[in-house]
C-alpha cells in the first residue's frame, strides 16, 4: 500500500500545485527574463558585425542600395532583438511583482525598450534616406539614430544579465528562497557566456559611436557631415584606449578575477574585427598575422591583472591603452591621414602601406595620451565594479 502511496504520489494535488508554483516562481521567471536579454545582445552583435562589414564594403565602392547584404544582416539583428525584447516585456508585464525592488530590472527592461523603439524608427528613416539622397556617408541622421538604439539597447540587455547574476546569487547568499537543487549548484562561472555575450555587443557599439564621430566617411553629393581632423583625432587618440582597457578590465573582474577571461574576451574582438574589417578587402588578408600579434599585450595583461595588486592594474592599462593603434588597424589610418597629409580618402589597395608607413611617425606622438586613457580606463573597471553588487558576489565565492 505505501509503495502504491509513493508511486503515484506526483499526482496528488498539493504536489501538483508546488510544481505549477515552482514554474512561474522567481528563478524560472528570471531565466525568461534573461533569455530575453541575451537575445537581445546577440541581435545587437549580429547588427554591430553587420555595420562594420557596411563600412568595409563602402571602402571597397561595392554597389550601395539600402537592400545590400550588410544592411540586410545589421537589420536581421534588429529583427531578433525585437523578438528578445518581446520575451522581456512579456515576463515583465506578467510578472511585474517580482521586479518592484529591483531597480536594475526595471532600468534594464526601459532600456531596451527605449533602444529598440529608436532601431525601429532608424529603419524607415534610413530607407527614405536611401530613396532620396542615394549613397550615404557613416554618419547620418538615420545611422546616428540607429547606432544610438543599438547601444541604449546593448546596454540595457547588459544590465539585465548582471542583475540576473547578482539577484540569483544574493537570494543564495541570504536563504530568502528555497532553490531547487539544480540551481543551488549552480555558480556564477556558468553565467559567463552569458555575461561575455552581453559585453561584446556593447564594446562593438561604443567603438562604432567613436568611429562615426572621428572617421572621415561623411561626405556625400548632398551633405558633408565630416569631423574637424584635429577633432577627430583628439577622439580617437583618447577614445579607443580608453573604451579598450575599461572593457577588457571590466571583463576580467565579471569574470572572477581569474586568468584567462580577459584573454578570451580580447581574443573575441580581434576575431570579430578581422572578419569584418581585414578579410573582406583581399589586398589587407597577408596583415592578418600582424593583427593576431595583438594577443601578446592582451596575454600580458591578463598575466598583470591575475597578481591583484595595484601597481598591476597601472601597467595592464597602460598596456591596453598603448596597443589601440594596432588593435584599430586598418581603419585608424584614415584618421591620422587626414591630419597629416590633408587627404581623407586611402585607396583600399594602399591601405596597409600607408599605415605602416604612417605609424612610425604617428605613435611616439600619441603613446602618452593612450597610455594614460588605458591607465584611467583600467582603474574606472574596478570602481564600477565596487559600487555594483557583482563585487559581493564575487567576494562571497
Amino acid at each position: 500500500m505505501n509503495f502504491h502511496k509513493r508511486a503515484f504520489s506526483f499526482l496528488q494535488k498539493p504536489r501538483t500545485f508546488e510544481f505549477i508554483r515552482s514554474f512561474v516562481s522567481f528563478p524560472y521567471t528570471m531565466i525568461r527574463f534573461v533569455f530575453g536579454c541575451t537575445i537581445v545582445s546577440i541581435g545587437m552583435f549580429v547588427s554591430a558585425a553587420g555595420g562594420s562589414w557596411d563600412i568595409s564594403n563602402h571602402l571597397l565602392n561595392k554597389p550601395e542600395t539600402f537592400f545590400s547584404i550588410p544592411h540586410a544582416v545589421l537589420y536581421g539583428g534588429v529583427a531578433l532583438a525585437i523578438f528578445g525584447l518581446a520575451i522581456v516585456r512579456m515576463t515583465y508585464r506578467k510578472y511585474v511583482s517580482i521586479y518592484d525592488n529591483n531597480n536594475k530590472m526595471k532600468l534594464s527592461s526601459k532600456l531596451m525598450l527605449m533602444g529598440i523603439s529608436m532601431l525601429v524608427v532608424a529603419g524607415p528613416i534610413d530607407f527614405a534616406w536611401h530613396s532620396a539622397f542615394g549613397l550615404d556617408g557613416l554618419l547620418s541622421p538615420p545611422h546616428f539614430v540607429l547606432l544610438s538604439g543599438m547601444i541604449v539597447s546593448s546596454l540595457g540587455a547588459m544590465l539585465g544579465i548582471i542583475s540576473y547574476v547578482s539577484t540569483h546569487d544574493d537570494r543564495k547568499m541570504n536563504n530568502k528562497e528555497d532553490f531547487s537543487t539544480e540551481a543551488k549548484t549552480v555558480s556564477i562561472t556558468t553565467y559567463l557566456p552569458l555575461i561575455f555575450i552581453g559585453l561584446l555587443p556593447l564594446w562593438m557599439t561604443l567603438e562604432g559611436l567613436i568611429g562615426m564621430l572621428s572617421l572621415p566617411f561623411s561626405n556625400t553629393q548632398y551633405f558633408n557631415f565630416n569631423p574637424n581632423p584635429f577633432l577627430a583625432a583628439a577622439l580617437a587618440t583618447l577614445g579607443y584606449p580608453l573604451l579598450i582597457s575599461f572593457i577588457l578590465c571590466f571583463s576580467f573582474h565579471l569574470g572572477d578575477r581569474k586568468f584567462g577571461v580577459l584573454s578570451v574576451m580580447g581574443a573575441c574582438y580581434l576575431a570579430i574585427h578581422a572578419l569584418t574589417a581585414i578579410v573582406p578587402n583581399e589586398s589587407l588578408i597577408p596583415t592578418l598575422t600582424f593583427y593576431i600579434l595583438n594577443l601578446l599585450p592582451i596575454l600580458a595583461s591578463d598575466v598583470l591583472l591575475s597578481s591583484t595588486n595595484r601597481v598591476s592594474v597601472y601597467a595592464c592599462g597602460l598596456i591596453l591603452g598603448s596597443t589601440f593603434l594596432m588593435m584599430q588597424y586598418p581603419l585608424i589610418t584614415y584618421v591620422y591621414n587626414e591630419v597629416f597629409t590633408k587627404q581623407a580618402f586611402v585607396w583600399p589597395s594602399l591601405l596597409a602601406s600607408s599605415y605602416f608607413s604612417m605609424i612610425v611617425s604617428i605613435y611616439p606622438l600619441v603613446v602618452g595620451p593612450a597610455a594614460a586613457m588605458g591607465i584611467v580606463g583600467a582603474i574606472l573597471a574596478g570602481k564600477v565594479i565596487d559600487r555594483s553588487s557583482v563585487s559581493r558576489i564575487i567576494e562571497h565565492r
